[in-house]
């Protein structure tokens, strides 16, 4: 086989299971599934082969990995992470050293070394998750142009005040607002929202909020976006590729989301009150324990699925 058609048979399978021997000890029968492993043009010479192949299709993102380009690949990753890292410190006047312009400038050279064709620059480009940011940011401005984004947060902000737990409602209320709106739209479209209303709030002479820690209770907020698989970039790479449903970030991230709520809420009603590492083991310990409450069975139930599902198919 080989010496004919110029590939290797890896696996054979034959009424829809895999034949259990040695590739080379195996008598080929007409209507085998072969596993080959093949040159680039063995699809084109076989293509019309229809006495030897009735179907020849090419395994998704089977090619062959290039190692003798991981060295000079790592290092150039790696010199673009340190000019990253300390480019603001030796250049603060030049903007030669963003993230976005090493890493183009990376590519760059990553191309002109062969290490990447411009084919799959092309198609690493993930376009799903660029449409459903840019039509999460069309919706963002939709709901601050009608009101709707205002009127929501507005009446949770009444909400915080009537809580008669001073600052800590103002805190909460704001932070609950703009991770429901971080849920359904990006993080940057949900800060953009809030900002100026949580700023109109820690600006009121009536309320002792400061407007550096809304700031940072408006950053936290937007970036936690664990319930829902669009508030984020990093959920919706994931999303399609590991088989997720939308009940999964729902059961996964509402424990961690509400567990960042309190902790969020409650150190920043409270600046100063605690050494700064005491609330690194304190969050640290409630996150080992929602995972362990709340992940670790929930990964361990998945895995047993899996499993029994592929022994029974097998």
């Amino acid at each position: 086989f080989r010496t004919r058609y110029g590939a290797a048979v890896i696996a054979v399978h034959r009424d829809g299971t895999r034949v259990q021997s040695n590739p080379g000890n195996i008598k080929l029968q007409a209507g085998d599934v072969l596993l080959l492993e093949a040159g680039p043009t063995f699809i084109s010479r076989n293509i019309d082969n229809q006495r030897s192949f009735a179907l020849i299709s090419e395994v998704k993102d089977s090619k062959p990995p290039r190692l003798d380009k991981l060295i000079p690949a790592l290092v150039l990753v790696g010199a673009m992470l340190i000019v990253v890292a300390i480019g603001p410190v030796l250049f603060p006047e030049q903007n030669c050293s963003s993230l976005l312009t090493m890493g183009l400038l990376t590519s760059i050279v990553m191309v002109s070394m062969d290490m990447l064709s411009q084919q799959e620059c092309r198609d690493a480009i993930n376009w799903e998750v660029y449409i459903t940011i840019a039509c999460a940011f069309g919706i963002g401005t939709a709901m601050e142009n009608c009101g709707l984004a205002a009127l929501i947060a507005n009446g949770l902000v009444s909400l915080g005040n009537a809580l008669g737990i001073g600052v800590a409602g103002l805190y909460g209320s704001v932070y609950l607002a703009t991770f429901l709106i971080s849920n359904i739209v990006t993080n940057n479209a949900a800060a953009a929202l809030m900002f100026p209303i949580a700023m109109g709030v820690a600006d009121d002479p009536s309320t002792d909020a400061d407007p550096l820690l809304m700031s940072y209770n408006i950053m936290l907020a937007a970036s936690a976006s664990f319930m829902s698989p669009y508030g984020y970039t990093t959920n919706l790479l994931i999303y399609g590729p590991g088989g997720y449903k939308v009940k999964d970030f729902v059961k996964l991230g509402t424990p961690m989301q509400v567990v960042l709520w309190i902790l969020t809420t409650l150190l920043l009603s409270r600046p100063g009150s605690w050494p700064w590492y005491i609330s690194w083991f304190w969050t640290l310990g409630t996150f080992m324990l929602t995972c362990a409450v709340f992940v670790f069975p929930f990964m361990v139930a998945s895995a047993f699925r899996k499993v029994r599902k592929a022994s029974h198919l097998e």
